[in-house]
């Protein structure tokens, strides 16, 4: 019994956790350079993915298959210094 309460407190306790530090990751995210250019852009469709979430270089192709999406939904595209800088902030990780 008391095996069970410890580890269900380690469980609430571990959850707890992770919601700081998804918090805190999006601190850290916003202080970046390109944030807000990527933000802006990513945020037409779907929320603003983590650096983390693709290797540093799979984020040119990332982006590139992402602007055919935008394209074929009417969105408005970056420009050459705005995708350069969505890159970089994705690959700044």
């Amino acid at each position: 019994m008391k095996t069970s309460i410890s580890m269900i407190f380690l469980v609430l306790l571990l959850g707890g956790c992770s919601k700081q530090s998804a918090a805190e990751r999006e601190a850290l995210d916003k202080a970046k350079p390109g944030y807000q250019v990527a933000r802006n852009f990513c945020s037409q469709c779907h929320t603003l993915p983590f650096a983390d979430q693709h290797p540093p270089a799979a984020w040119p192709y990332v982006v590139s298959r992402m602007e055919s999406y935008m394209e074929a939904a009417h969105r408005r595209m970056p420009n050459s210094s705005e995708r350069e800088a969505i890159i970089g902030y994705f690959q700044s990780k």
